[in-house]
């Protein structure tokens, strides 16, 4: 069947030129398979579209219907269609192909206007991508000229079936052959939806390989061949694609028979891969190839892979004698590293210095990071050393000549450096082995690198991480409860031994106690407070509510209340806003939720005495206030007990001491009674909906009916004047004063009062 349908974009194309260019003439263009030719007058284009009846413009349409993808895409078609014609069932009845045509380039016309309004049309991204595709049409023809159709395999002579899997193909091949001139260039999504369209027709296309044109071959190299960045599948789908080749007799260029050996190396057929590169030493491998250099740096990976370190070798030699890069070398270092050796790893550290020397100045950093590593990974910390060594002074200092190590390299501070950089690459297992070196040559690392190790470890989240982290932490609280009892026997200050581990400080249990914390190792956590105060330091806040949060989550909030006494009263220690957030978790009717009437009173008291206790530390809640979390907890502490003389006090102090008002959605939670506001089903999104007109209302009566009144500040003072009217005491006018005033008293808060006095 001829593909009239590109005739129509030719037209559409033709017509929206012939409409800015006035005088000028029509060209018409019908096209059968891959052969395009010019109709020459508008009598022959008028035969050649009567041939098209409705029944085989509605199979072209269905056919371009089925090769769609994303339920997008066929949305945006049927609209397409609603708006030029009619639906795909029904297409040859209902339109004749002149107004479709007529209607298709007023509908073209209106998407830019779509687009920008964004209306009742189509969704804006289906409209966008519409508009790209006629873009991209308008594009290729101006690169390159009318009449010049993308790369396609023929559509007939196949089966219905086949001929439905190679539609799809030659859509996805017209898509990526425009992607292909766009400044953008292939994406993610282009290489996958050709490798996709690709494999599900190589069974077809295998029972006649003579119908794929050497220009569609061309088109799916460039893109199944395309960088790793955006085709992660690179090597596996250019070795399948090699083998099709191959089997359709199409001669690969010295680039692709390149990566075609690498591919099926990389594929596991390694043997067959290293013969082939072998074939082709004359010719991919000669000194005036293209790839010369390519070649020989695909040998050395190659061979040092199989384990053939000589030929790698002597392949790494072509290189170094052309004075190409001497990174060749780095594959080699690897793989002599690897072997357990001393011969072995002496050539690693001979083929690094003659890298190094060659490089000169443009040895870089991350050249020295990769050799390190590979040192590191091998246990050859000494040669991990002197690279660094190398790296620090810029290859004036050979340690390798010394017969002891310098001071400037002796010393903490050297080692911190090391430290850093080797966890900042991620390298932890590699920085502890050095920690482990220097410790056993009498210089020892600072505690706060090792915490950054600890920390580090920890962050990683795995198992053998986590024990790594436990282990050296404990190593260095055991030397921390060391030093302490020595002290205690000596008054001197005692000198740790040169191997022994660096003391524990406060982070390093402030790091244990949280790790433990998040963990729930409560058991744990217990083992190390008892470590803590063998230690004898200082704890700090921080410290202080990793074990409040602990005690918590193991259901032991008096044994929380009675670690912060015994902190806070007796060892003199500050808290932090962190601190009353875990101390309003304690209360039973914040954990229960539920209490029994007889224990109401106790409770109101304990939760009053609480808020005193708060009350004396507000400093530590300035400048900014208390946090919107924790005065929310204490709203609706009180309002659980249904302690409203309390909870206003709590409410005014609130906002005179802690700088704090209640915003409108804490308000309806508190006016509803809960602490969650939800919308799952039709009753609680009514019960919102007629609280939240309540409350309109009522702040509106409020503002005497004056809308303005409630904007800005004014509707926060609304809010706050609504709760307290909502939580009013009950009784007479004295008895809710003595109400106030006693829970003032023994909230801490006689002043937020005074005002009202």
């Amino acid at each position: 069947m001829r593909q009239h349908l590109q005739g129509i974009e030719d037209l559409l194309r033709q017509s929206r030129r012939d409409k800015d260019n006035q005088g000028f003439s029509v060209r018409y263009f019908e096209q059968d398979g891959q052969k395009r030719s010019e109709i020459t007058n508008g009598e022959m284009f008028d035969a050649s579209v009567e041939k098209l009846d409705g029944s085989e413009l509605e199979e072209a349409l269905r056919d371009i219907q089925a090769t769609l993808g994303p339920s997008e895409e066929r949305d945006a078609f049927q609209a397409v269609l609603r708006e030029v014609g009619g639906d795909v069932s029904n297409v040859g009845a209902t339109a004749d192909l002149e107004k479709m045509m007529e209607r298709m380039e007023a509908y073209t016309r209106s998407i830019d206007a779509e687009i920008e309004t964004a209306g009742a049309g189509l969704p804006r991204e289906v409209l966008k991508e519409l508009q790209r595709d006629l873009q991209d049409v308008a594009l290729t023809d101006q690169v390159l000229g009318p009449g010049i159709a993308p790369p396609q395999i023929s559509e007939t002579g196949w089966t219905p079936n086949q001929r439905k899997k190679v539609k799809k193909l030659n859509v996805a091949l017209a898509r990526a052959y425009r992607a292909s001139h766009r400044e953008s260039g292939f994406t993610k999504n282009t290489v996958s939806a050709v490798y996709k369209a690709y494999h599900a027709a190589r069974t077809t296309l295998a029972c006649g390989w003579d119908h794929v044109p050497v220009n569609v071959w061309d088109l799916l190299w460039n893109v199944l061949s395309a960088d790793e960045s955006i085709n992660i599948h690179r090597l596996a789908h250019v070795s399948l694609l090699a083998r099709d080749m191959s089997e359709a007799r199409v001669a690969l260029g010295p680039s692709q028979q390149l990566v075609t050996i690498e591919a099926v190396f990389v594929d596991g057929w390694e043997a067959k891969a290293v013969e082939n590169w072998k074939r082709c030493v004359s010719t991919l491998g000669d000194e005036t190839a293209e790839t010369f250099q390519d070649y020989w740096e695909l040998g050395v990976r190659m061979f040092c892979r199989t384990g053939d370190l000589d030929q790698a070798e002597r392949a790494a030699d072509k290189l170094l004698r052309r004075r190409m890069d001497p990174r060749i070398l780095i594959p080699l270092i690897r793989t002599w590293s690897e072997q357990a050796s001393p011969k072995g790893q002496g050539k690693a550290w001979t083929a690094y210095r003659k890298m190094r020397e060659l490089l000169g100045k443009d040895m870089g950093l991350s050249d020295y990071d990769q050799i390190i590593s590979y040192f590191l990974a091998t246990n050859q910390t000494e040669n991990a050393l002197f690279a660094f060594v190398d790296m620090m002074s810029d290859g004036e200092m050979d340690l390798k000549k010394q017969k002891y190590m310098p001071s400037v390299v002796a010393n903490k501070f050297f080692l911190g450096k090391w430290l850093k950089r080797l966890i900042g690459a991620g390298d932890l297992d590699g920085a502890f082995s050095v920690v482990e070196f220097m410790r056993k040559r009498g210089v020892a690392a600072s505690p706060i690198h090792l915490n950054g190790l600890i920390g580090a470890w920890q962050r990683s989240g795995g198992a053998v991480d986590l024990e790594n982290a436990d282990r050296l932490a404990w190593e260095m609280i055991e030397s921390r409860i060391r030093f302490v009892k020595s002290r205690a026997a000596s008054p001197a200050d005692p000198e740790p031994a040169a191997a022994s581990w660096p003391r524990a400080t406060l982070e390093t249990f402030s790091l244990m106690a949280e790790n433990y914390r998040l963990r729930e190792a409560h058991a744990r956590m217990e083992r190390l407070w008892d470590a803590f105060r063998e230690s004898e330091i200082s704890p700090d806040a921080f410290m202080m509510n990793q074990l409040l949060e602990s005690y918590l989550r193991a259901g032991q909030p008096r044994d929380a209340l009675d670690l912060y006494r015994a902190l806070v009263t007796h060892r003199g220690i500050s808290p932090d806003p962190y601190t009353f957030s875990a101390l309003w978790k304690t209360l039973p009717v914040n954990r229960l939720h539920v209490l029994s009437p007889s224990s109401v009173p106790a409770e109101i008291e304990s939760t009053r005495r609480l808020f005193s206790e708060t009350a004396g530390f507000r400093a530590v809640f300035e400048p900014g206030g208390m946090d919107g979390q924790l005065a929310r907890k204490i709203l609706h502490t009180f309002r659980r007990l249904k302690d409203n003389a309390g909870f206003l006090v709590a409410l005014a102090a609130l906002k005179q001491i802690f700088n704090f008002s209640p915003p409108e959605a804490l308000v309806m939670e508190l006016v509803l009674g809960t602490t969650k506001l939800s919308w799952d089903s039709a009753s609680q999104r009514r019960r919102l909906l007629l609280a939240k007109r309540s409350l309109d209302n009522e702040l509106l009566a409020w503002a005497d009916g004056d809308a303005s009144k409630l904007e800005g500040e004014g509707r926060g003072a609304a809010l706050y004047d609504h709760l307290q009217n909502k939580f009013w005491p009950e009784g007479t006018d004295g008895q809710r004063r003595a109400a106030l005033v006693d829970a003032a008293r023994e909230m801490g808060v006689e002043e937020v009062l005074a005002p009202k006095a």
